[in-house]
């Protein structure tokens, strides 16, 4: 049975607190998607919900939601943006990595873009060379983002990556083969491992954050892993990811503040 690893990504600023919203609201937002929560982490700055797939992040004034598989990310923007007033989202970003079976997705980018310019009037960016992509985005290009950096690892290989592939894996050997301890001492760790295959990570340190996703799917193979850690506090851990599961395809996407483009960049890490 094919899974499709590939994400889409929603990343909102509000003038509103949303670490007080009812965790009822963050459970309905994700069933619009076609997800559900498995598991929440929170302190007083963040929350992190681990999530059938993949994850969702609040802050104070920004939420970060992440899916893959066939969800429909689309259906949980326009949920939260029935639910507050236009004026309270002061920046939308929309994006999806290219999917492997784009055409069993509940809709294409085009589709999704189109709906969300109903409401608010933003720009859409496209990747069309080694990577490819789309983006849409609403809101001023200053701001920071939540997320810094997006490492992404295609077509795996390597003797960890094989027993991934044949079948449940207990999320705690996965942890050690990943070193977690060893560069992420000081987070607060909420991980899941999936029947028949499959491995989610959700980690907070009061407001920062990484996520880590592993599709051991044999027709496409993948593993994200994205953080609002700076390059530095990450590149240890990023060749740890190269050396372990020897993707033949490797991109390094970073977001930065940017006047006058999207201040997003994607390069080749192999």
């Amino acid at each position: 049975m094919f899974y499709e690893g590939s994400e889409k990504r929603l990343e909102i600023t509000s003038s509103l607190n949303l670490l007080e919203f009812d965790s009822s609201f963050w459970q309905e937002m994700v069933k619009q998607a076609g997800a559900y929560i498995i598991s929440q982490v929170e302190n007083d700055q963040l929350k992190a919900f681990l999530l059938s797939e993949s994850s969702l992040f609040v802050w104070k004034n920004r939420l970060l939601l992440i899916t893959c598989g066939e969800t429909h990310l689309l259906q949980a923007s326009l949920y939260f943006q029935k639910h507050v007033q236009r004026q309270q989202i002061t920046s939308l970003l929309f994006q999806r990595h290219q999917a492997h079976y784009p055409e069993k997705q509940k809709s294409s980018f085009q589709q999704d873009s189109l709906q969300l310019q109903k409401e608010l009037k933003g720009d859409s960016h496209h990747w069309s060379e080694d990577y490819c992509g789309d983006i849409f985005l609403f809101g001023n290009n200053q701001q920071n983002y939540a997320t810094k950096n997006i490492l992404m690892l295609h077509d795996l290989r390597g003797a960890f990556f094989q027993q991934l592939q044949h079948g449940k894996v207990e999320a705690k050997d996965v942890a050690s083969q990943l070193q977690l301890a060893k560069h992420f001492n000081d987070f607060n760790i909420d991980q899941h491992s999936f029947e028949p295959k499959g491995y989610s990570l959700n980690a907070i340190d009061a407001q920062r954050y990484f996520t880590l996703h592993i599709t051991p799917e044999k027709q496409s193979s993948y593993i994200s892993f994205e953080s609002n850690l700076s390059e530095t506090e990450v590149a240890e851990f990023h060749e740890n990811l190269l050396s372990l599961f020897k993707p033949q395809r490797a991109y390094l996407m970073t977001f930065k503040p940017s006047e006058n483009s999207l201040g997003i960049n994607t390069q080749k890490m192999l």
